[in-house]
């Protein structure tokens, strides 16, 4: 696949996915849907961010910052990048819909997320070698 369609891709994935979460966001009463509704609700947004994450990523990696590695590479990180991220967002909002965030929760998510972050940095580094 080429960088171009990867894009136009990942930005109609994005765009459906944040269309998704605006659909769930004013249709559900999830006092009425229950767990269902919640899960569709995170679900959503969870992919909306992850593409959007994903594409600003990119764009900052390659645009603004011109690498010179392979664009491949560069797609690779930001994706990794926008999940983690992603993924201390909705973990974040899941927290306070249950009353339960606090600043060591809080620490916990992003200690887990470094040390993600850390276990690929080190696979990276081994296939160098």
């Amino acid at each position: 696949m080429s960088f171009r369609w990867y894009l136009v891709f990942m930005g109609v994935g994005s765009g459906l996915a944040w269309a998704a979460w605006t659909m769930v966001l004013f249709t559900v009463n999830p006092y009425e849907a229950g767990f269902a509704g919640l899960l569709f609700f995170y679900v959503t947004l969870l992919l909306a961010l992850v593409g959007t994450l994903s594409l600003a990523g990119v764009a900052y990696r390659v645009g603004w910052l011109k690498h010179e590695d392979t664009l491949a590479k560069q797609v690779r990180i930001s994706f990794r990048h926008a999940i983690l991220l992603s993924a201390v967002v909705v973990s974040s909002l899941v927290l306070v819909a249950g009353g339960r965030f606090r600043w060591y929760w809080l620490l916990t998510v992003l200690a887990c997320a470094a040390c993600v972050e850390y276990v690929f940095l080190l696979v990276q580094e081994s296939k160098r070698q």
